[in-house]
């Protein structure tokens, strides 16, 4: 579940601009049972895009939206998802989070799925580094990495 970010929420530099148009989402727990999901200490901050665009006129130019960013309840930077979410036109991302320990995934699935003629596609795993407190790629050559956090 995503929700607007209160005015009083300092946002990083790079997604200020977008304010209006930025959720935070709850990364939750799907327990086994039908009981009641629980709610991680993980959750994401993104730009919605077709929030931003939804009072532009049609041919607004396309931005260079900060990535997602994966936040504590204090809103320390985990680290960023390599790809907007929920959509970058015309592709979607779904997340799908995993490995849970002590309310937090250790793992997180990244998924695009996309009409185009490429199709759908898997972004590399995020895996919780707990020396480090933060989240980085499986497989991904350094000069590939977006995930890092911004410098503060």
């Amino acid at each position: 579940m995503c929700v607007p970010v209160d005015r009083s929420v300092g946002l990083p530099a790079d997604m200020e601009p977008y304010r209006a148009a930025v959720r935070i989402c709850a990364i939750a727990q799907q327990p086994p049972s039908k009981a009641v999901p629980v709610a991680a200490s993980v959750r994401l901050l993104s730009v919605f895009t077709d929030d931003y665009y939804k009072t532009l006129p049609a041919d607004a130019p396309w931005r260079d939206f900060p990535l997602p960013m994966l936040v504590d309840a204090t809103g320390r930077c985990l680290g960023r998802i390599p790809h907007l979410f929920p959509v970058d036109p015309p592709q979607e991302l779904t997340i799908s989070a995993g490995r849970w320990q002590r309310g937090v995934p250790h793992e997180l699935r990244l998924k695009v799925q996309s009409p185009a003629v490429g199709g759908d596609s898997t972004l590399p795993s995020l895996h919780w580094n707990p020396r480090k407190g933060t989240y980085t790629p499986k497989n991904t050559n350094p000069s590939q990495d977006k995930t890092s956090c911004p410098q503060t």
